[in-house]
């Protein structure tokens, strides 16, 4: 097992900077895990067309931010690699789905989250990036070593930002500026510091697919759900002190979905409904680690997907707890304190 303190890496300067130190860093080992990630990413027979992840990388990066585009033409080069190779690792996301399951909520006076990341390929997962892109606030992410972009972090000014796949029928209008939904968490991690500013950006960019987008404010206590279709979005109506997700709308109009999403939904309520009825107050972050952890919420492989990293955090106060490998993460993970790098 890699120590916590190898998985944490932090970069700062420009994205060109970031990525050529990022790819300095990691060196062969970053080609070694693309072709790892790549070829064990799908689960089942025709999950990727080979041929269209070639041929849809580099045009596909080509549609990213500048500010994107820098970061990974940068890594690429800092890791001796083929800018199509490292374009792949990064567009192969939008070949296959995943699927997630996370907590939001007050307890003891505070705003505390709790998120299972389900996926593939668990052994490469449990890492800590810390970047401090110049012009843009700092971020902490959680995810795969020399990640460009981020489905889990918070940001100096506190706030929390992940997102689930969030199965949706509508499309970007057109003409309207759209980004994948990964591309789009980490553009909103570096410029927003409220969950208004979010919201705001949300009607402003439009989504390539749906997200399910967690928000904590860690400096007012405000928390959402953000139900993203590509073109509408819509906050989850909420009736007491907490929420819980999965990969299912139920504000905007959408089928219900296949597979476990409604299975882990369900027992989630189940589970923090007796959180909340104990005349005890919570021990935290254990009894949301038990959440996470349980046997009908927590994914545990073949022939399920894998929870490959979970998280627990109260962002008011910068606690940050996170498996440092071990999988299924929430119940055999390594867990352990992140310490607030600002």
């Amino acid at each position: 097992m890699i120590a916590a303190s190898d998985r944490i890496h932090r970069f700062a300067g420009t994205p060109r900077d970031v990525g050529r130190a990022a790819g300095r860093a990691l060196g062969p080992r970053l080609g070694e895990n693309i072709a790892r990630y790549i070829r064990e990413r799908p689960q089942r027979p025709g999950a990727i067309d080979v041929e269209e992840l070639r041929r849809g990388a580099i045009p596909w990066l080509r549609t990213l931010p500048e500010r994107f585009q820098e970061e990974i033409e940068g890594l690429a080069e800092g890791a001796n690699l083929p800018l199509q190779r490292v374009a792949e690792w990064n567009y192969v996301e939008l070949c296959v789905d995943d699927g997630c399951s996370a907590f939001v909520g007050r307890l003891g006076g505070r705003t505390w989250v709790a998120r299972n990341n389900d996926g593939f390929v668990p052994g490469l997962w449990g890492y800590v990036t810390i970047k401090e892109i110049g012009g843009r606030i700092p971020t902490l992410a959680f995810g795969l070593e020399g990640d460009v972009f981020v489905t889990t972090g918070i940001n100096r000014d506190r706030l929390w930002l992940h997102h689930h796949e969030l199965p949706v029928s509508d499309a970007p209008r057109p003409g309207r500026p759209h980004l994948t939904s990964w591309v789009l968490l980490t553009d909103l991690l570096e410029t927003c510091s409220t969950v208004g500013e979010v919201e705001a950006r949300l009607d402003e960019v439009d989504r390539d697919e749906g997200m399910l987008l967690f928000a904590v404010d860690g400096k007012s206590g405000e928390f959402a759900i953000l139900e993203c279709g590509c073109s509408r979005h819509a906050r989850r109506a909420q009736s007491g002190s907490w929420l819980v997700g999965t990969n299912h709308a139920r504000e905007l109009d959408e089928p219900p979905p296949e597979g476990s999403s409604r299975s882990r939904f369900a027992r989630m309520e189940t589970l923090a409904t007796e959180l909340y009825g104990r005349d005890a107050p919570a021990q935290l972050p254990r009894d949301l680690i038990a959440i996470l952890s349980d046997d009908r919420v927590e994914r545990r492989g073949p022939p399920d997907i894998y929870t490959v990293f979970s998280n627990v955090a109260c962002p008011s106060t910068g606690e940050l707890w996170f498996t440092f490998g071990g999988y299924p993460a929430a119940s055999r993970g390594e867990w352990e304190r992140v310490s607030w790098p600002w």
